[in-house]
């Protein structure tokens, strides 16, 4: 019964994530408040900043997801390849729909720089970090659910 839970939980965690990172992407925040992304910190634009931050957590979800899903089954050595693999497809999709589904944005290849910058750091660590993360995922999915 565990195991249904943490499917649902996963499995919703992961399109959730997925529809923020396509809303932020597709979403005309001009307006809005004024928010002014092209002031620079550390000799990088802002938006940079925050595209890397939206991809960031996709390897940690992807993780999640593979670990956690019964319903994919696949080889546990390329879990780190399918989720470096995805998130490059994924980001690569999230910058191109820009272009492709508004008028109002556009494909900008420093953003899509930071969006592989982004998926490959967080691939880096769940790959690095991964029997911790197992072990408070396990605690937190499968210990914690009734």
């Amino acid at each position: 019964m565990k195991k249904i839970k943490s499917y649902i939980v996963v499995t919703a965690l992961m399109l959730i994530y997925i529809a923020l990172v396509f809303f932020c992407c597709l979403y005309n925040f001009s307006s809005g408040p004024d928010l002014d992304l092209g002031k620079y910190f550390l000799g990088i634009r802002l938006d940079r900043y925050i595209h890397f931050t939206m991809f960031f957590p996709y390897p940690f979800v992807a993780w999640l997801f593979l670990n956690y899903n019964s319903r994919v089954n696949i080889y546990k050595r390329y879990t780190f390849s399918i989720i470096l693999i995805s998130g490059l497809f994924f980001a690569t999709l999230a910058e191109v729909s820009q272009e492709m589904l508004t008028l109002y944005r556009d494909t900008d290849p420093f953003d899509f720089v930071a969006n592989l910058a982004g998926v490959s750091v967080g691939t880096l660590l769940v790959y690095v970090f991964n029997k911790p993360i197992k072990k408070i995922s396990d605690w937190g999915l499968l210990n914690q659910m009734p």
